[in-house]
């Protein structure tokens, strides 16, 4: 199945649709004036306009109901089309069922379509108008309905680019923030190691430090009591000690 069109996409290729119908029934009250087949043009034409206003929302619904919708339209438009005097704008309402058909059928399922509809707006206008008259006009409204259906191709691919692009714009967002989590996940991460790098220095040499400071610092008390010549050797020990504490508190403090 073919990707639908975008919501966009879809109301302008329907617009034009609905153009044309209220041409072909604007050029149907005033070719068809006064004449009975005026009213049976209005009521065919009103009855293709409802069918078309309401397939893509019952299309939707009912994925089947495209098989009974393209039928249906062709019958109408072949009433339409053998009305008498032969008015000739009636078959480009074959344009916008090709255009419906390029929508909804697979590929090959919506060119089989579109042949068969061009196929009908030919021999209608040649067996209505002549076949130099009918081929001229069919060979208008051909190249009409080719422009209008590349026309609406194209809107249908760049909206479907732009939608493409801003799916995959926000899944990079989307990316990027959690590329932006992990980095901060990985950050306090590292950051809780070195914590526990330098908390392990820190009890493994400047507490241990500081506890044979304070064991020194009382054996030289108690030398100050009983030996006071060796207190001097024990003061000079005190200085190193303190002196490899603060250098090693100055290192921790360096790398914090």
């Amino acid at each position: 199945m073919n990707q639908a069109p975008p919501m966009r996409a879809r109301r302008g290729g329907y617009l034009i649709g609905f153009l044309l119908l209220g041409v072909g029934a604007l050029r149907a009250v005033i070719f068809y004036r006064d004449q009975s087949q005026l009213a049976a043009a209005l009521w065919l034409m009103a009855g293709y306009g409802l069918l078309y206003a309401t397939e893509p929302r019952l299309s939707s619904r009912w994925p089947r109901y495209r098989f009974l919708y393209f039928p249906l339209q062709i019958v109408l438009l072949l009433f339409v089309t053998n009305l008498r005097p032969f008015l000739d704008n009636s078959c480009s309402l074959y344009i916008p069922l090709g255009v419906q058909a390029l929508r909804t059928f697979p590929r090959r399922a919506a060119i089989g379509w579109t042949v068969l509809l061009a196929l009908l707006l030919s021999v209608t206008l040649i067996i209505g108008s002549g076949w130099l008259e009918g081929t001229g006009l069919a060979l208008v409204m051909l190249a009409g309905a080719t422009f209008l259906i590349s026309y609406d191709m194209l809107c249908s691919r760049t909206q479907a680019d732009q939608a493409e692009s801003q799916t995959l714009l926000a899944e990079l967002q989307l990316a990027h923030r959690e590329l932006q989590d992990h980095a901060a996940q990985a950050e306090e991460l590292v950051a809780a190691r070195e914590r526990n790098r330098l908390a392990r220095e820190l009890h493994d040499s400047v507490s241990q430090t500081i506890f044979a400071l304070t064991l020194t610092s009382q054996s030289a008390r108690l030398l100050l009591e009983r030996e006071p010549a060796r207190v001097p050797e024990q003061l000079d020990r005190l200085e190193e000690m303190t002196g490899s504490a603060l250098g090693q508190l100055r290192s921790l403090i360096a790398q914090l």
